[in-house]
């Protein structure tokens, strides 16, 4: 579970919240399945509308350009992102994202993604609660700040009792569908970029480069 700060620019979130302050709202459940829609209450912006992919087109652009998200995700596929609201008595309950999203070309959903786009100060409640390893975490981060997480954890949203949570979320699947793996060379990216910004390219660093890069090719699947 990773928490990655400031993937989107200033602009990007004014305007992403210029669209929300414009856009027609729907039922959220109209993307939930099975027992997730009965714990699901919150809005969200029709994906098929041109606000909403506007909002897709903005939120990918700013993932694509960001080096961390790629280093640590190691992306293959992403889903359209969406943007919901949840206003006060609104919340998710505890659930688990599918493993599969789409019927005709499946997306297996190794990582879910919540983008904050409004301040903690904006709202009460509304906090993004996961059942970890380590015990429950609650994460309510800054506007522009992703959080990724395994989309197999269970993990709800807490109601929110005054202002409203706005956010973006999107599932993928990753070239490397082991977490453990995915996190020890994203571990082992960010060492070796300390690394070399201090020391340079010395014959070790380009040694132990090349042992990343040999992990990549054994534990990629394309």
């Amino acid at each position: 579970m990773l928490h990655l700060p400031k993937i989107l620019s200033d602009d990007d979130i004014v305007a992403l919240r210029a669209i929300a302050a414009r856009a027609p709202w729907i039922d959220g459940r109209a993307t939930a399945r099975g027992s997730a829609a009965e714990k699901k209450r919150n809005q969200q912006v029709d994906e098929t509308t041109a606000d909403g992919r506007a909002i897709a087109e903005r939120v990918m652009a700013a993932l694509q350009r960001h080096p961390v998200f790629t280093a640590a995700a190691f992306p293959l596929r992403v889903s359209p992102p969406l943007m919901n609201r949840y206003a006060p008595g609104m919340e998710y309950g505890p659930h688990v994202d599918s493993s599969l999203m789409g019927r005709n070309d499946p997306l297996r959903t190794d990582l879910s993604g919540t983008l904050f786009l409004s301040e903690p100060g904006e709202y009460d409640g509304g906090e993004l609660v996961i059942d970890a390893s380590t015990g429950r975490q609650a994460i309510k981060l800054p506007a522009g700040d992703l959080f990724l997480y395994p989309s197999t954890r269970i993990h709800f949203v807490a109601p929110v009792t005054r202002g409203a949570r706005l956010a973006s979320v999107f599932w993928l699947q990753s070239l490397v569908s082991d977490h453990e793996q995915r996190l020890m060379l994203f571990e082992m990216s960010q060492a070796l970029g300390s690394l070399e910004r201090a020391h340079g390219q010395s014959p070790e660093i380009v040694g132990l480069t090349a042992c990343y890069h040999r992990l990549v090719q054994m534990w990629v699947q394309t």
